[in-house]
């Protein structure tokens, strides 16, 4: 892997094989939960999710839906052992899931962050959010929230159901004044929304410095003030017990169990959040859904609302 080329590792798939193989990359390739990585070797962004196929509505449209789970491995001397963990857990996985066989190949740096943009337009969301890409010309109708994206090498262009239902569940939670805390910000995306729909404050933390620098980029483009929406390498922060009006974190299901119970060396998900405050959780699958829950209420949380979209589900939990 030279010349600014990274290795490619795609696995087309649904929904529900969807979250375990994301999990899997995410646990070998993940630039922070990775307990494993030596001081000085990066590992690379995780897992991302391209859906392609939807219509204007946000709809997949029969025939034309595709689900890929992709992976990009960095050069480096662990990169060949991160290739092998990928692919022997892939091979495992592949018992319990029909999936196919990845799609694996070398790609360079500037192919890889312009490619999928053909598949990126416009979006509507909720009833007043109008994602948009940076690079395409739209005309907002009155009413309409714009938010410009260029998600770069950053996971979250809105198009995933998980962003999708965030979003939907933002209109509803945020007022003007929110205290809100955006953690794996990816783009930035949730963010800037919680900040165009009247939040005060925003926190935005994700353990890939390539998300951190593409949210703050997307916050300037937004014209975000940087005294409103701070982004910052990390998770779960330190030092902010009951902080925090508002709580967003769409992760995974496993993952967000864990930081739930601080196996991440972080403080635990709900310290951040004030009594009374929400939490938004999403990138779950509806079989997944209960096990969320349960750790919600562990943590002296109780849940609200449940939105769903296909087989993913976003939980609203209530901070008694």
């Amino acid at each position: 892997m030279i010349n600014g080329e990274i290795l490619e590792i795609a696995v087309e798939c649904d929904s529900e094989a969807a979250e375990a193989v994301s999990e899997l990359f995410n646990r070998f390739n993940g630039g922070g939960y990775d307990e494993d990585t030596e001081a000085g070797e990066a590992s690379g962004g995780g897992a991302v999710i391209e859906t392609t196929g939807y219509d204007d509505f946000g709809q997949p449209i029969a025939g034309e839906f595709h689900l890929t789970v992709k992976t990009y491995i960095k050069p480096g001397k662990r990169g060949g052992q991160t290739r092998q963990q990928i692919e022997e857990g892939l091979w495992f996985l592949s018992r319990i899931y029909p999936i196919p066989e990845p799609q694996i190949r070398l790609v360079r740096e500037e192919d890889w962050a312009h490619a999928w943009k053909k598949f990126y337009k416009p979006l509507r969301v909720g009833c007043h959010i109008l994602l948009k890409p940076s690079w395409e010309a739209v005309e907002p109708v009155p009413g309409d929230i714009l938010v410009e994206l260029d998600p770069g090498m950053a996971f979250g262009t809105g198009l995933h159901p998980s962003t999708r239902l965030c979003i939907v569940a933002l209109e509803d939670i945020v007022r003007p004044g929110s205290r809100v805390l955006d953690i794996g910000t990816g783009s930035g995306v949730l963010s800037i929304v919680a900040h165009k729909l009247g939040a005060a404050t925003v926190l935005a933390t994700d353990i890939d410095p390539i998300a951190v620098e593409v949210a703050g980029e997307n916050a300037a483009l937004n014209g975000v003030p940087a005294s409103s929406m701070i982004v910052t390498a990390g998770s779960v922060p330190a030092g902010c017990e009951g902080a925090f009006d508002l709580v967003v974190a769409n992760i995974l299901a496993e993952v967000l169990v864990k930081l739930f119970d601080a196996e991440y060396g972080y403080p635990p998900l709900a310290e951040p959040l004030a009594p009374g405050g929400h939490l938004i959780l999403a990138g779950i699958i509806e079989e997944r859904a209960a096990m969320v829950v349960d750790a919600a209420q562990r943590h002296g949380c109780r849940l609200v609302d449940r939105k769903q979209e296909g087989d993913w589900v976003a939980l609203v939990v209530r901070k008694e």
